[in-house]
């Protein structure tokens, strides 16, 4: 498998941010370049996880947002198939993706200085909504994005696109991509 490389020939990191309005507030947190990733099996034995950090500076006291996503064994999207939007729907405990689509589960996290926590901050609350929209699903990268949608008028739209650990070539690049070298 060949790595995913930038026009320079050079490993890439993730990119994307999240922007909008979170507790009354204007914010834009970029990804976690290095954290952020796509996680799959070539041979589609596991299943496919997106992990999602972003990086908020300690703005409404969080050190890092973001969500874990299981997708379905082997999942894949070209882009020239259009985008796949999942609706998130808000359950007692969190958001859980609308049931017969390729979306497993959410899991949202959040760090406070003292720790990382599962779940979604107390002060703002589990969204009452959101939608994930994935553009393209390939052996290396996922692009897409995530609005949350809270109940004050608050929206957050989150933009990823995260390489796998080999295409990025870091250090966790034998986790996860089923490449054995």
């Amino acid at each position: 498998m060949l790595p995913l490389t930038t026009s320079c020939g050079a490993d890439r990191e993730a990119t994307g941010e999240c922007r909008g309005t979170y507790r009354g507030e204007q914010v834009a947190w970029p990804i976690d370049g290095v954290s952020s990733r796509l996680g799959r099996d070539r041979f589609g034995f596991v299943p496919t996880w997106l992990w999602l950090n972003y990086l908020p500076g300690g703005q409404a006291t969080l050190t890092a947002f973001g969500a874990d996503v299981e997708l379905t064994r082997g999942m894949s999207l070209e882009r020239s198939s259009g985008p796949l939007t999942v609706q998130l729907l808000g359950v007692e405990v969190g958001l859980a993706p609308e049931e017969g689509t390729p979306v497993v589960r959410w899991m949202a996290s959040y760090a406070v200085p003292h720790g990382a926590i599962a779940g979604f901050p107390h002060d703002s609350g589990i969204p009452a909504s959101g939608t994930l929209t994935l553009d393209e699903v390939s052996d290396d990268s996922a692009e897409g994005r995530f609005v949350y949608r809270y109940a004050s008028g608050d929206e957050l739209t989150c933009t990823f696109n995260v390489p796998t650990p080999a295409a990025a070539g870091d250090a966790w690049r034998d986790t996860g991509d089923g490449d054995d070298d």
